[in-house]
């Protein structure tokens, strides 16, 4: 399993956004300026943290994306389910029959799926435990970041 460069994008932008002062909004546009990432895949990042609750859009001239929980509210897990979907993360694909052959009607659960389940477990769980306000306080104590936040006060 690879997590999609959109899971890193994400929380990059949501560290940005919990940055701007209370009701201000930044654009999609600047948000991959800033990130040097593709415009049109950081916008379709950012409706699905919309869709997700993460994120609240406002239209308008001054429009644009704010936070909508507090950091402390969202896990890497929220973020992962926000980019790359609900869905279980390991599916089997039933293989075990055709390995098996004969007497597969016998066949008792797969070996293969039983480990892949408790992995997918332990990987939510893990990512459940790591919540964006630890990243930003970690992030904060290694780093200057009086650039960006200069950088946030003349972009919002």
């Amino acid at each position: 399993m690879k997590l999609s460069s959109g899971w890193e994008q994400s929380v990059y932008v949501l560290l940005i956004l919990a940055r701007l002062p209370e009701n201000h909004t930044m654009s999609s546009i600047t948000l991959a300026e800033r990130l040097k990432v593709s415009p049109s895949y950081l916008k379709k990042i950012i409706k699905s943290l919309v869709n997700e609750g993460l994120l609240r859009s406002t239209t308008g001239k001054n429009g644009g994306f704010a936070i909508n929980k507090p950091l402390t509210e969202i896990s890497f897990y929220d973020v992962f389910l926000a980019v790359e979907g609900r869905g279980r993360i390991f599916q089997s694909q039933g293989l075990l029959q055709n390995f098996i052959g004969e007497g597969a009607e016998k066949a008792q659960r797969c070996a293969i799926s039983n480990a892949l389940d408790k992995i997918e477990s332990t990987l939510i769980s893990t990512l459940s435990g790591i919540n964006l306000a630890q990243v930003a306080e970690e992030t904060q104590y290694n780093y200057n970041l009086g650039y960006l936040d200069e950088w946030i006060s003349e972009n919002d």
